[in-house]
């Protein structure tokens, strides 16, 4: 039984206890670091971007990328404190922009925005009922959310093709979903944990990946599982990243994907960002949420900007019309 469900029940993913550790009880501090705009995921950078621009280009890539413009109802799935609802009618022209989120926190501070052509709802997506057809639908780092902490890739797979078979229902003939996520190196969890980078960027194939790990690289490995194992039991709890195969495996026969994209480069430059305001803002986060749990975040960060950097997980976007 994968971590976060209950025995007897139907598992819905990430459960409200873990949502509301991560996003309100140590939100009170990522509200310290996240910019105005208060986006909680990779923004896209060009050159001369503030962390602002960056998240604006993001949500932008979004909207066109689903094909969300000028259009009359749009969902998004995990949409945190409601910025990407506001911008899609304000500058994209929706008539109504549908939000989904597990945090209480997050629902009402969008909620008190009190946003014309906007509704936010606090739930989880498994008990999504939509009042009428999605025209697109847009899910920012929401994937993570859905598989818990299971290792085994074939039940990773079916819980993302629920989603897939979902989204299939609730979107008009030939509308798309544009989706972005944190996932590991194509090479699958476990080798992105313990490979080092060279053995990472490598094809997988000849003497290279047959050669055993000497003691500086198991000691890496071990290392690499004890960073993700502290930051999934202190930050991101019954979180699992994706593979964009598993993605593109749980969209078979429902999308086809229209556009797929590696961007590490901007979750690196996101992170550098968000760790900056964390070390301003120790201090006063210490005040909110405890000088522990603050450490806690940004030893996480620090292990993601390394992460990224080494080529053990990435940024990924991927956009899926429905067929």
């Amino acid at each position: 039984m994968t971590h976060g469900a209950k025995k007897g029940s139907f598992y819905k993913g990430t459960s409200p206890k873990a949502i509301l550790h991560q996003y309100d009880v140590l939100g009170d501090f990522y509200q310290l670091t996240l910019g105005p705009e208060l986006v909680f995921s990779y923004g896209m950078w060009e050159e001369g971007d503030t962390l602002e621009s960056a998240q604006l280009r993001k949500l932008d890539y979004h909207a066109e990328a689903a094909g969300a413009t000028g259009v009359d109802r749009v969902l998004d799935v995990g949409c945190g404190y409601g910025t990407l609802l506001h911008r899609l009618v304000e500058t994209h022209h929706v008539k109504r922009a549908v939000g989904i989120t597990m945090s209480p926190g997050q629902a009402a501070w969008a909620r008190d925005q009190h946003w014309p052509g906007c509704e936010v709802r606090a739930e989880n997506w498994f008990d999504h009922q939509p009042d009428g057809p999605y025209d697109a639908i847009i899910a920012i780092e929401a994937i993570e959310h859905f598989a818990g902490n299971t290792m085994w890739r074939t039940r990773r797979v079916a819980r993302y093709r629920e989603f897939f078979q979902r989204c299939h229902s609730w979107l008009r003939p030939a509308g798309r979903l544009s989706l972005q996520a944190n996932a590991w190196n194509d090479r699958g969890w476990l080798a992105s944990l313990v490979l080092p980078p060279h053995r990472l960027a490598s094809d997988g194939g000849g003497r290279e990946a047959r050669d055993r790990l000497g003691i500086k690289a198991v000691y890496g490995g071990v290392r690499n599982v004890r960073e993700g194992l502290h930051a999934s039991r202190k930050v991101f709890p019954e979180c699992f990243l994706p593979t964009r195969a598993e993605l593109t495996e749980a969209g078979r026969g429902l999308f086809h994907v229209v556009e797929a994209r590696n961007d590490p480069n901007d979750g690196i430059s996101t992170v550098e960002s968000w760790m900056e305001r964390a070390e301003a803002n120790r201090a006063r986060g210490a005040e909110l949420i405890g000088e522990s749990a603050v450490s806690d975040i940004i030893r996480e960060q620090r292990t993601a900007l390394r992460f990224m950097r080494e080529g053990r997980f990435t940024v990924v976007r991927m956009v899926f019309e429905k067929v």
